[in-house]
């Protein structure tokens, strides 16, 4: 992929900021009593995870990508909640009619307790972290923005390939760190000309199977932490380890494939 021109960098920026405008009047929309806090609050991190990448892209991963990722930590529970119900809901698993149904009800519940709207303080406190972001973009040097862009490309790229070929090593965070990479990468691409700068659709599948990993871990540290371990309910864990290494198995495939054509 080449380096973006100028006006590319600008459009970038542009973008960058426009994004942050939509976050402001996402996270207001929480203040409304009407429609649904999970799916409000899931559209308020889906964005952030994207305005990360594009601050990392002006190379500000330090100060503003850290202040979205607050927010997004902030008003994780809501969501969490929910995306542990699905996950469970997606691996079906019923050997057990009594601890299925304790699962299944317990997970409802905490959806249910999670589904409460953050106090006008809290959201107020997310909205400053925006600005806040925001304000670093707007105070970069005009002159500075295309060497930033390009110099954040080449890292991001850089770190997302390293991820890739790690990602067979078996080590405990090999499919995590590959995640968060190719999530940066694909956020930043996302505020460059579509034209020019489209991302790698097996790039966005991949991202699909290792959200889908992800989502496997999360379910069972969460039932670990509540006392369904494998010495209670062995089929399930059984269920668990085969569905997540299969998923690991297309990942590393994927990952392989996509180094393998030069990305």
């Amino acid at each position: 992929m080449r380096s973006p021109s100028a006006e590319e960098a600008k459009f970038a920026r542009e973008q960058l900021i426009a994004g942050c405008d939509t976050m402001q009047r996402f996270l207001q929309g929480l203040l409304d009593s009407k429609g649904r806090v999970a799916e409000e609050v899931h559209a308020i991190r889906k964005l952030g995870k994207s305005l990360r990448g594009g601050f990392s892209l002006f190379r500000l991963g330090k100060n503003s990508a850290k202040e979205i990722q607050a927010i997004g930590r902030l008003l994780s529970s809501p969501r969490d909640a929910v995306s542990r119900l699905n996950t469970w809901h997606k691996l079906g698993w019923n050997d057990d009619d009594s601890a299925s149904a304790a699962i299944g009800a317990l997970l409802v519940q905490q959806t249910h307790s999670a589904a409460r709207r953050p106090p006008p303080e809290t959201i107020a406190w997310c909205a400053e972290r925006v600005a806040a972001a925001r304000r670093n973009l707007q105070e970069l040097a005009e002159n500075d923005l295309t060497e930033r862009v390009g110099i954040g490309m080449q890292k991001l790229r850089k770190r997302l390939s390293k991820r890739f070929e790690t990602i067979d090593h078996s080590g405990k965070e090999d499919f995590h760190d590959a995640r968060k990479a190719l999530k940066a990468y694909l956020g930043a691409l996302g505020f460059m000309p579509a034209e020019s700068f489209a991302p790698d659709p097996e790039m966005t599948k991949l991202a699909d199977v290792l959200g889908d990993e992800n989502d496997l871990g999360t379910l069972s540290t969460w039932l670990e932490a509540r006392g369904f371990t494998a010495d209670f309910v062995p089929g399930l864990w059984e269920k668990l380890t085969k569905s997540r290494a299969k998923l690991r198995k297309k990942a590393i495939e994927d990952a392989a494939r996509i180094i393998s054509n030069g990305e």
